[in-house]
């Protein structure tokens, strides 16, 4: 079951994640999700069962709604889109996505038979974006076997083996498809859960972090008096302690 976020954990979160990269920052937050799980273990999850325990947790704490504010690529207006949680959350081909185990998948290209695995959290946080040849780095980190043998495979086999990854694990990237209401262009834009979660997380944090500092001044109360006092009723004792 997904782990309900308390005011204690969501500071917890937040002070991990400040100095983390996007990649460790998204297994940090997924592995709050589920109390069963550490975050070694989601990190070997793939990338839609990462996204799936994101998604659980955001509509768990802060509803099923996101807001995202994109601008066209073709007139530059800015547009407003809120999405559903469930608009995210695609059918899986074979299967449901967000699956904890995918099953392997075998290529023949190039004159090369490979078998290869989706990616996992893990793949994604050991590859730094910006590094020369980084994509390249990441598809072959899902191979797991190559006959006839060989140390690099060709640009292009490794190019048609990217395009099967998205088939393999269909949920690891959320595109949306948008329409401007101005120059009614229609293009497709990705939307980065685990960012989107990271900023609530982050203004939650500083919300209450904000009340603590507060009320601390107010009343002499530590982090864990204030955190101990409900949202409602700290409320009042903010409006209170203002005049």
């Amino acid at each position: 079951m997904p782990r309900r976020l308390t005011e204690a954990n969501v500071l917890e979160v937040w002070e991990g994640g400040l100095d983390s990269t996007p990649a460790a920052r998204a297994l940090l937050i997924a592995s709050m999700a589920m109390a069963s799980r550490g975050e070694q273990d989601v990190a070997d999850l793939p990338l839609s069962a990462v996204n799936t325990l994101l998604l659980d947790l955001r509509c768990g704490a802060f509803g099923d709604a996101l807001p995202c504010t994109t601008d066209c690529p073709a007139c530059g207006d800015s547009l407003d889109v809120t999405v559903a949680a469930e608009e995210l959350r695609p059918a899986a081909a074979g299967g449901r996505t967000g699956e904890a185990v995918a099953v392997p998948a075998t290529l023949t290209t190039g004159g090369f038979t490979i078998t290869y695995r989706a990616l996992t959290g893990r793949d994604v946080r050991a590859v730094d974006p910006t590094a020369p040849g980084a994509r390249r780095t990441l598809v072959r980190r899902c191979v797991l076997s190559i006959s006839p043998p060989v140390d690099d495979l060709p640009d292009e086999v490794l190019d048609g083996l990217a395009s099967r990854l998205a088939e393999l694990d269909p949920g690891a990237d959320t595109i949306l498809t948008l329409d401007c209401p101005q120059c009614e262009h229609r293009w497709e834009a990705a939307l980065d859960i685990a960012d989107h979660v990271w900023t609530d997380v982050s203004g939650y944090a500083r919300r209450v972090l904000h009340d603590v500092h507060a009320l601390a001044r107010a009343y002499g109360w530590s982090e864990a008096d204030v955190l101990s006092v409900s949202p409602a009723r700290r409320q009042f004792y903010l409006k209170v302690s203002s005049g």
